[in-house]
């Protein structure tokens, strides 16, 4: 993925806001996306996933935002990933109503949509409405934590930064480390 030339001249500060502004949009995008599913809009290859850490929220959630905890920034994060928790399981409950049920084989090899009753679509929507409400509520959550990213320094910034970098480098030298093992470690063998 190529940097633009205006991603390079950003000091760590921008682009830490500049990433915040992308997760925010990013949740937007995945807020619609439900939404398209509950309309019936969407098929199953096209729905979310349940995991939160695959969605590019998330990943920024907890692979960048939560380096911000050192600072003041760790009630209103708390407060995020309890959103986030709750966001999640209701997503969990519309995405068991529509994909939960087992497909007969023909429909998974044609990509036939489930059909469901009146009755569950209904309950969809109320989660819906419900995740809608928890979002509001994080998108508060967004704006408080961007007050609290421009009132650090760009020397918090910056440590945040290379600590962040620091762990990457660390991960790429454990999973480097890790694809060279010949020895089993009894029942979790790689």
């Amino acid at each position: 993925m190529a940097k633009s030339n205006l991603e390079k001249k950003m000091n760590s500060k921008e682009k830490n806001i500049d990433r915040l502004y992308k997760a925010r949009a990013a949740h937007i995008q995945w807020v619609n996306s439900i939404k398209l599913l509950v309309s019936g809009l969407t098929d199953q290859n096209k729905a979310p996933s349940l995991i939160v850490q695959e969605s590019p929220f998330g990943h920024w959630f907890y692979n960048e935002a939560l380096h911000f905890s050192k600072f003041n920034a760790s009630q209103v994060l708390s407060e995020m990933e309890e959103l986030i928790a709750a966001l999640y399981d209701d997503y969990t409950k519309i995405y068991m109503i529509y994909f939960g049920k087992k497909q007969g084989v023909l429909q998974n090899l044609f990509g036939a949509k489930t059909v469901v009753s009146s009755n569950d679509n209904e309950l969809a929507s109320v989660y819906y409405e419900n995740l809608l409400d928890l979002s509001d509520k994080l998108k508060k959550k967004f704006a408080t934590l961007e007050r609290q990213y421009f009132a650090l320094s760009l020397e918090q910034h910056e440590s945040v930064c290379i600590f962040s970098q620091s762990e990457q480098k660390l991960e790429v030298a454990a999973e480097t480390a890790d694809t060279g093992r010949s020895y089993s470690y009894g029942a979790r063998s790689y």
